[in-house]
């Protein structure tokens, strides 16, 4: 009996253990209301009202803000999830790939941004095309980015990662040094590899103006590639007959990545695919090789 894939980053994925958030939010959605009033008064006080809790997690906790929905009101009990989706609004601020940021405040992990309630059919080729449009956007950024940008991510240049130990975490350091110098190749020595969005169709939204946006960007690092994401679009067209597969999926990256600037060939994607699988304990590609 075949078993499903536990997600699309399985073996390469870490499971924290149970208890690891010191500080973890509640989960009753009243009580995660009132809080949240009593936040945004303090950290946001521009916001509409009024509140309505969309989900609370003790991870994370989301309010609709304004009746109609306006804004999003999002609360964070972990720092580096926090940071990593205010990193994500600061390094991709040019790209509108991101609903847009109203607010943050750093001593209560909270951010205001736009409500974006309109999903997604990703069963139209064409909209699913374009969210591989708008990954291979993200993955692109660093060759876009403003001069003081570009100097505050600096640390996070691939020719840096080449010359440095990989981290504990990589399995097979041979094949994560292969896999950096296949992305300084492919985008240049000065590329940042920003990468591992949270990319589920839920996640995939439309603004007001129509473009595509992605939610919920905590997850984004400027060390782990966009290699993760074009697997995860596989994951996520494999059971369903009625979205592209694997192969037109790479091919469509292949197409729009270089068209941002990249230099990747067939034969290069396989490869950083591979060795990524490799250097990770990835449990499968999902046909991203195929």
């Amino acid at each position: 009996m075949n078993v499903a894939p536990a997600g699309p980053l399985d073996g390469a994925a870490r499971t924290r253990p149970d208890g690891w958030l010191a500080n973890p939010l509640s989960t009753d959605r009243s009580l995660a209301e009132r809080q949240a009033r009593t936040l945004l008064g303090r950290h946001h006080p521009g916001a509409p009202a009024p509140v309505r809790c969309l989900t609370a997690r003790y991870r994370t906790a989301a309010f609709a803000l304004g009746a109609p929905p306006r804004q999003l009101l999002k609360r964070h009990a972990d720092e580096a999830a926090y940071l990593g989706e205010t990193l994500a609004y600061e390094v991709l601020a040019d790209e509108h790939v991101l609903p847009a940021l109203h607010s943050t405040s750093d001593s209560s992990r909270t951010l205001v941004v736009d409500y974006l309630g309109d999903g997604v059919d990703l069963t139209d080729t064409d909209a699913f095309e374009e969210l591989i449009h708008t990954v291979a956007v993200v993955h692109t950024a660093s060759g876009r980015w403003n001069p003081a940008v570009a100097e505050a991510m600096s640390s996070w240049h691939v020719e840096i990662a080449l010359s440095s130990s990989a981290s504990d975490w990589i399995s097979s350091p041979d094949d994560w040094h292969h896999l950096m110098q296949l992305m300084a190749d492919a985008h240049g020595p000065d590329h940042v590899p920003l990468g591992h969005l949270d990319l589920k169709p839920d996640h995939v939204r439309r603004n007001s103006d129509g473009r595509l946006a992605l939610i919920d960007a905590e997850t984004l690092r400027p060390d782990l590639t966009g290699l993760p994401d074009l697997i995860t679009l596989a994951y996520i067209a494999g059971p369903n007959d009625r979205l592209p597969p694997p192969r037109w999926i790479r091919h469509a990256y292949l197409r729009h990545v270089n068209e941002l600037g990249a230099e990747w060939t067939d034969v290069a994607l396989v490869n950083a695919l591979t060795a990524f699988a490799t250097a990770t304990d990835l449990h499968s590609l999902h046909g991203a090789q195929s």
